[in-house]
């Protein structure tokens, strides 16, 4: 498929001097005959405008089609509850006040911690065992089932010795002050 439309320098400059006129980009698309998208993604980004290149190979699976397989596995799978049924990523509000009474200091949960996030590890194996030997899935039926069928082969164990991780995890985070870890 080719690529679509772009702005020529000439157009760009227009667009430029539209912008500063603080005209609308529904007025600019009408005089530049562009687009309202292709005039919102130049003035989104000027200096990057046009330089987005394509990467790897084509998908076998569209994006949405992939969504739609995240949500409907993560349905019928086990959940983290499932696996640690007393812990919660976001405590509620109620939670936070029962450990405050009981003058139970709690952890800052950091939002984007691999290492503080065992389920990341989880995420690995099944990620690499579901596309062992760089296999490519036809459907969306094949990739679910497939997937299914690795979660099956996890072993409660390995859950297990990754709750049991959480101390050494801490500890590494606060020696190595938030940086790399082994984890």
């Amino acid at each position: 498929m080719g690529r679509g439309k772009t702005l020529t320098m000439p157009e760009r400059a227009q667009v430029d001097l539209m912008v500063q006129l603080n005209m609308s980009v529904s007025l600019m698309s009408a005089r530049n005959h562009c687009s309202r998208t292709l005039n919102n993604c130049y003035t989104s980004d000027p200096a990057a405008y046009g330089t987005s290149k394509s990467t790897g190979r084509a998908r076998k699976l569209k994006q949405r089609d992939e969504k739609n397989v995240a949500r409907a596995v993560s349905n019928t799978m086990k959940s983290a509850k499932d696996v640690a049924p007393n812990h919660e990523a976001n405590p509620s509000n109620s939670t936070r006040a029962f450990l405050a009474s009981k003058k139970i200091k709690v952890l800052a949960w950091p939002a984007c911690s691999l290492d503080l996030n065992p389920i990341e590890s989880v995420w690995r194996i099944l990620v690499r065992s579901v596309y062992k030997n760089s296999k490519q899935y036809n459907s969306i039926s094949e990739l679910k089932d497939a997937v299914k069928a690795e979660w099956n082969k996890i072993q409660q164990s390995y859950f297990e010795n990754l709750s049991n991780s959480m101390s050494n995890r801490i500890f590494q985070v606060i020696q190595k002050n938030g940086g790399f870890t082994k984890y």
